[in-house]
């Protein structure tokens, strides 16, 4: 299986996964990552980052 077809699954996966959630109206339990890829899909910017995030951890307040 190639990179693009697992992350075309992954992608698919996450998308029904919002979309059975909505269908029975209820807030999409899904990892940051699952919901960055349904925006993505739907042609949306990502979630805003952390604020430490790309810090070294000694430098994270």
């Amino acid at each position: 299986m190639s990179y693009r077809h697992s992350s075309y699954r992954k992608t698919s996966r996450a998308v029904a996964k919002a979309n059975r959630a909505v269908a029975v109206g209820e807030r999409p339990d899904m990892t940051r990552a699952e919901m960055n890829r349904v925006l993505h899909w739907s042609n949306m910017s990502a979630l805003p980052r952390p604020a430490g995030w790309g810090k070294p951890k000694g430098w994270r307040a």
